[in-house]
Parts: C-alpha cells; sequence; structure tokens
C-alpha cells in the first residue's frame, strides 16, 4: 500500500472541514450528521473516522484548521517586500479567510457555541493567538521597515496594537454576517485610512 504524505492526509483534512462548514453554513451545527458531511464530502466513512474521532471533534477542528491553513498564506511576511500598511494587511487576511470560509456566519456560529463549549473555546482561543501572533510579527516588520522604529520600540508597539487589529478583523466578520447594510468595501476602505498606531518617541 503506497504510503500516505504529510500533505496528502492535510489537504483531506481540509477537504472534510470544507465540506462540514458548507453544510454548517446550511443546516447549521445541530442539524448537521457526520452521514451529512460524508454525502457532501463524496468521501466514505473510513475516510472521515480516519481522520476525525466524531462529529464534536470535526466541529471543533474544522473552522481552526482551515484559518490556521489561511494564515499560514495569506498573512504571511514578503521577505525583502516593502512592508504593506496595516490597512492592507488586515483587507489581505480578510479576503484570505473569505476564500477559506465562504459563508463567514460560520465563524460567527463557531464564536457562539464557544461560549457554551469549553473544548470549542479552546478552539476558538488558540486561533485566536494564531491570527494575533500573526499580526504582531507583521506589525514588528512594519514599525521597524515602515516607520523606522528602533527594534525594542517596534516589539513594544506590536505587542500593544496586535489586538486591535484582531477586533477590527473580527469586526468585519460579525457586521458582513449580521447586518444587511454593511459595505465591506467601505469598512476596508476605512481601515486603510487609519493612521498607523505607534508609540509616542521619547
Amino acid at each position: 500500500m503506497p504510503k500516505v504524505t504529510a500533505e496528502h492526509r492535510d489537504a483531506r483534512r481540509r477537504e472534510i472541514a470544507q465540506a462540514a462548514l458548507r453544510l454548517f453554513a446550511r443546516k447549521g451545527f445541530q442539524g448537521t450528521s457526520v452521514a451529512d458531511i460524508i454525502a457532501e464530502s463524496g468521501l466514505s466513512a473510513g475516510a472521515i473516522y480516519g481522520n476525525y474521532k466524531n462529529k464534536d471533534e470535526l466541529v471543533q477542528a474544522a473552522a481552526t484548521e482551515l484559518l490556521e491553513f489561511r494564515l499560514s498564506n495569506a498573512a504571511a511576511i514578503d521577505d525583502g517586500a516593502p512592508p504593506r500598511p496595516p490597512g492592507e494587511m488586515v483587507e489581505r487576511i480578510v479576503h484570505g479567510i473569505t476564500s477559506e470560509v465562504a459563508d463567514l456566519g460560520v465563524l460567527v456560529q463557531v464564536w457562539g457555541q464557544a461560549t457554551l463549549d469549553p473544548a470549542m473555546r479552546e478552539a476558538t482561543t488558540r486561533v485566536a493567538e494564531k491570527l494575533r501572533d500573526t499580526f504582531e510579527e507583521y506589525l514588528v516588520d512594519w514599525y521597524t521597515r515602515g516607520l523606522g522604529l528602533p527594534a525594542g520600540e517596534a516589539a513594544t508597539a506590536a505587542a500593544s496594537t496586535a489586538s486591535l487589529y484582531v477586533g477590527i478583523m473580527q469586526g468585519y466578520v460579525v457586521q458582513s454576517t449580521i447586518s444587511t447594510t454593511f459595505d465591506a468595501e467601505a469598512y476596508l476602505a476605512a481601515v486603510s485610512s487609519l493612521a498607523p498606531v505607534a508609540p509616542p518617541r521619547a
């Protein structure tokens, strides 16, 4: 039997997770069964259970794994390239997440479930920390190369403002889900127009 590579296994898990997220968007968590996920994915029961122990684990892993995968690609710092302004980075990450999770309402469902389920809250915490760490790493680069701050000041500024930008991205997800009048283009344009936050110079 051919050896299954890590890349193949990861791709299969993403395929299953994407099928699950499509169903969660249409039917909600409670209305989706493992049988539904098998049918939606076109895979066998063995393929599903070979990657996830049960529906609860799949629910917890689906959004987190896909978002972590997308963050690793959409938010990577371009080595050697001029640093993007923070507004552009927010837009880049938002578009990357949207391309991976077509219905952002699924994320709001995940966050709602996290208020009731400790295991889900741990999963969403990991994603939030990953997002914050990704943006903090980017901000260190922006403050040093973009604004010319010394390394120590850049690190301090990045640590104090990364959560602000995470909140801006979470606000985009919530407003685009619950408001029929939300203007995504205007929101992202407003973010891009914000003056970069930097600490006062001594």
